[in-house]
């Protein structure tokens, strides 16, 4: 058994970003598949959480970060439940901005994780998505705060009242820089921060890319006779 469980341990730490990754898939396949089927906010709370736990194991190894991981992915998954189930605003704030700080550290996690590395693995190349992708919901969860706490800061001509999903696909849409137009930032503040996240995303890609083909050069030249 203790063998067994080694093994498995083992076979985790070399996948770390695996866990996270499929939740991702997961939230963004299952989510809007399930659209008309069930209460698509009870799925979303669910997949939203798991990519919350999923990234708290991946990001929070040990030591200062694994501390870091639960004192700020910690919180976000209570208040998100206890919002859930009592509907207490107060709660919804706190969900919004622990998660907002844990995605964050979740993607600064990452990245410095990746330049440290020496060799391309698949881990290392999932762990590059997955930051992609946490980046995204980051800045869906900051623009979800500042809706919260100014109104009207995002519009949308479908809807008056802009839900967490709306905002997440609000999210990604500006930071590929695809930009739809169906939702627009109304307010100096809210065309700022859309600014600065289609500038990040675009930065994050650049300098990811750079990065492992530096790595996958140096991984090169080491195994190359001389």
């Amino acid at each position: 058994m203790t063998e067994r469980f080694l093994r498995l341990k083992g076979w985790l730490q070399t996948r770390r970003f695996l866990v996270v990754l499929i939740s991702l898939m997961l939230l963004f396949v299952i989510f809007p598949a399930t659209e008309g089927l069930v209460a698509i906010g009870f799925v979303l709370d669910i997949l939203l959480s798991a990519v919350l736990l999923a990234g708290i194991y991946a990001v929070g190894q040990k030591g200062k970060p694994l501390l870091v991981a639960l004192l700020t992915g910690g919180p976000a998954f209570l208040a998100h439940w206890i919002q859930f189930v009592f509907k207490w605003p107060a709660f919804y704030m706190v969900d919004l901005t622990f998660s907002t700080v844990f995605l964050a550290y979740a993607t600064y996690t990452i990245v410095t994780h990746l330049f440290r590395q020496k060799r391309v693995t698949s881990d290392l190349i999932r762990g590059a998505i997955c930051g992609y992708f946490l980046m995204g919901l980051m800045w869906a969860s900051f623009f979800g705060l500042m809706e919260t706490l100014h109104p009207g800061s995002f519009t949308c001509n479908e809807t008056p009242r802009l839900e967490m999903q709306d905002l997440i696909y609000f999210s990604f849409v500006t930071l590929t820089t695809t930009g739809y137009g169906d939702i627009l930032p109304a307010t100096g503040q809210a065309r700022a921060f859309a600014i600065l996240e289609a500038i990040t995303g675009q930065m994050y890609l650049a300098v990811n890319i750079a990065a492992l083909v530096a790595i996958r050069i140096s991984q090169s030249s080491e195994r190359s006779p001389e």
